[in-house]
């Protein structure tokens, strides 16, 4: 018997005995297999590839009404690729072409490293960037400068992010320094802050400012902590008060020329009012009180000081190490009114060594006084000037009938001695200098008899500090030296 290939059908052969029970497992292996097949539809076929379970979990997940679609190259104002490039054409996309309202973000744009603020920075720029900067002097080798007068505002109520441009509180700015700080280094024109009355806590300062123009700082009841001005070519200061206890109010150096006017430091402490030093400068209508120095000058600054107040100060004016004050008008005051080291303090009397002060300058005259001197004849008496009329720097010493030099210099004397009952004979006027006979100034001789004899004369005298001069007559006779100061008087002043 043989057997089918799929199903496994039993086929007898001629020979053999048919068996029911074969006949009958063969119809039931068909009924099972029939069973399990689909019936073919006219039309339709199954594919030729095995359906695998995969591909039915794939179209399982396709949505309804999706296809396989591909986009045809496109060419034009856009242009699109099947490849899925696409690009617009320059010039395409007009203003009008975006809304007002879309709100791009510039992190958007590009590669995304500029921002909004930083896109903002562009407003207002012109065309021709790099051309109007390449018609720039280069900053590293050209410094920036003026080219027309220029205004700044400050007030208490601006705000240092404004333009500085308008004297309100929407355009002005609120420090003095921010102000400065928009003025170039060369100045060649007028450079104006204006500060409008109130209290600023800065210390002010400006520096390297220099040109053929100036700085001004124009106020009206201003108050500030100090003012400096450094290495500056002019800068003009007027209506400013400096409270600060801890600087000097004032301070100016190593600049051209600075104009302080009607402005004031009077708080109390161990520093200067105003300073200036490497400079010149005219001071006016000005006050400082309570300061160790009113208005000290040094390093060979010239200044003008007219008009200012101030007192109790420890001195009122100092000029030193070749500074010079040139003074008019009142001065502020102090404990010591003027006082100098290696400077200059005048009104316009100028001397060779720089002392320009009656107070400070060696000056002494004496007279005699109590009952008339008497003189031996033939020897060196020693004349008494025991009164002292006038006496700076101590060069006066009436108990000992001497002048002291208190300084190295060249000094000035004068003397007159009047003696009574000469008779017939001579007197000899000399002077001594540290005990030593120095210089007979007059001699006198008579060969009448006479009732009185009057000797005087002049003397310059090369005189070191300490050393001291005194008078000697050396009369023929026993004579007599009155008291009244109109016939016995010495003199003594430095001039050189």
């Amino acid at each position: 018997m043989q057997i089918t290939g799929n199903l496994g059908l039993k086929k007898p052969e001629g020979t053999d005995i048919v068996d029911i029970a074969d006949l009958n497992g063969n119809m039931d292996i068909l009924d099972n297999a029939v069973n399990g097949k689909v019936d073919k539809v006219t039309g339709k076929q199954l594919s030729t590839n095995d359906y695998t379970t995969a591909e039915k979990t794939k179209l399982a997940g396709i949505a309804t009404g999706a296809n396989n679609y591909s986009h045809p190259n496109h060419t034009g104002d856009v242009t699109s690729n099947g490849d899925g490039v696409t690009a617009i054409a320059a010039g395409v996309i007009v203003n009008a072409d975006v809304n007002a309202a879309a709100g791009i973000d510039a992190l958007k744009i590009g590669t995304g490293v500029v921002s909004n603020t930083e896109f903002g920075y562009l407003d207002g720029v012109t065309s021709g960037i790099q051309g109007q900067l390449n018609g720039k002097a280069p900053l590293v080798t050209t410094p920036q400068q003026t080219t027309a007068d220029i205004t700044y505002y400050v007030r208490t109520d601006g705000n240092d992010t404004n333009n500085g441009s308008a004297n309100t509180s929407a355009g002005a700015f609120k420090t003095i320094n921010r102000a400065i700080g928009m003025i170039p280094q060369v100045v060649n024109h007028t450079a104006s802050i204006n500060v409008a009355s109130g209290t600023y806590a800065e210390d002010v300062r400006i520096s390297g400012k220099v040109g053929g123009g100036h700085v001004q700082f124009m106020g009206t009841s201003v108050t500030i902590r100090s003012f400096v001005a450094e290495r500056c070519n002019r800068i003009v200061i007027d209506g400013f008060s400096a409270n600060t206890t801890t600087s000097m109010g004032f301070n100016a150096y190593d600049g051209g020329n600075i104009d302080i006017k009607n402005c004031s430091c009077e708080t109390t402490a161990n520093y200067p009012g105003i300073n200036i030093a490497g400079q010149n400068a005219d001071i006016r209508n000005s006050s400082v009180s309570g300061r160790n120095f009113g208005i000290i000058v040094g390093s060979a600054s010239i200044v003008t000081s007219l008009n200012n107040t101030g007192q109790a100060n420890g001195v009122g004016l100092y000029a030193s190490h070749g500074g010079s004050i040139y003074k008019y008008g009142s001065q502020p005051s102090g404990i010591t009114s003027e006082g100098s080291l290696n400077g200059i303090i005048t009104s316009g009397v100028f001397n060779p060594w720089g002392d320009n002060t009656t107070t400070s300058r060696p000056t002494a005259e004496m007279g005699h006084t109590g009952a008339d001197q008497f003189a031996s004849a033939g020897v060196w008496n020693k004349v008494l000037f025991n009164l002292s009329l006038y006496n700076i720097k101590n060069t006066a010493n009436a108990a000992n009938s001497r002048m002291v030099a208190p300084e190295t210099g060249v000094y000035l004397l004068n003397v007159r001695v009047a003696i009574s009952n000469t008779g017939v004979g001579r007197g000899a006027l000399g002077i001594f200098v540290n005990g030593i006979l120095n210089s007979v100034i007059t001699e006198q001789t008579s060969d009448a008899i006479q009732v009185g004899l009057s000797l005087g004369g002049s003397a310059l005298l090369r005189l070191d500090a300490g050393q001291y001069m005194e008078v000697y007559l050396n009369p023929i006779q026993n004579v007599s030296i009155p008291s009244s100061d109109q016939y016995t008087h010495v003199s003594l002043i430095r001039i050189a």
